[in-house]
């Protein structure tokens, strides 16, 4: 009973990195990210947006205006 149980644990747990690769790979399609530079760039895109953000509620004007226009070029760059 004890070895039926291991095993299905086992099973489950050899399931979750087949799972994760196809919610990623599904979320992927559906963003049109291909491969592991573009999930790069956008992950860098995402943060250089939060930084802008931060920076217009800090009252800054020109510095989050640059660096939007990178982070928009830079999306637009992984969509495409």
């Amino acid at each position: 009973m004890l070895q039926e149980i291991g095993q299905a644990i086992g099973g489950f747990i050899a399931g979750i990195p087949d799972a994760l690769r196809s919610f990623f790979a599904g979320l992927g399609q559906g963003a049109g990210v291909g491969g592991v530079f573009d999930w790069i760039a956008l992950v860098i895109a995402i943060a250089l947006l939060l930084s802008v953000v931060r920076s217009i509620r800090r009252g800054r004007i020109v510095g989050p205006f640059i660096t939007g226009a990178c982070a928009i070029a830079l999306l637009g760059w992984v969509v495409s």
